[in-house]
């Protein structure tokens, strides 16, 4: 009632030219729009997030559903505290940004000068670190900090080589090797 009523207020006073001078009826609008692209956002942007797929303890295979933005992102660990990765197949190690350095307390590591997408870049190794995917438990890996990274976190192959990997174009399946 009170959404058609506001709707009705809003179409009355543009109709009545007499009422609202044409710079009046702009700002009108403009909120209007304002309003309508402000519902959108909050709408859509929960659509529009990567979906990160959890696993259940212990479970040794994970499929994980293709995200919007064609990603695959899994929940995990890194030395016992939680994580968000992405997988990427293309990635040599397993990396974070500093703000999640942090919020995974690990300690400083050795500065080392790495290859990345966009070219040379320094970055901490901190090396030791126990990377888990539900019941897939990979212990002593490398996880490289990159300032300039805008992802949480990459899955990368110095954890994936121990792994079975599966992709098609709607999932990723992720399985213990037999033995590693």
């Amino acid at each position: 009632m009170t959404d058609s009523l506001v709707a009705f207020v809003i179409l009355r006073i543009f109709l009545c030219g007499s009422i609202m001078s044409l710079a009046q009826k702009h700002f009108l609008a403009a909120l209007v729009w304002c309003a309508l692209l402000g519902a959108a956002y909050l709408v859509l942007g929960d659509q529009l997030r990567p979906k990160v797929a959890q696993v259940e303890a212990g479970a040794h295979e994970v499929r994980i559903p293709r995200s919007r933005d064609g990603h695959f992102y899994v929940a995990g660990r890194i030395g016992g505290h939680p994580v968000n990765f992405m997988v990427d197949t293309g990635a040599s190690s397993v990396a974070v940004n500093p703000a999640t350095a942090r919020q995974l307390a690990l300690p400083r590591g050795q500065s080392v000068r790495v290859q990345t997408a966009g070219g040379e870049t320094l970055a901490e190794e901190v090396a030791g670190q126990q990377v888990a995917i539900g019941g897939i438990v990979v212990p002593d890996v490398r996880v490289l900090v990159l300032p300039q990274m805008t992802t949480d976190a990459l899955l990368g192959q110095n954890v994936l080589r121990y792994l079975e990997v599966q992709q098609t174009a709607r999932q990723m399946q992720l399985r213990a090797r037999a033995a590693y």
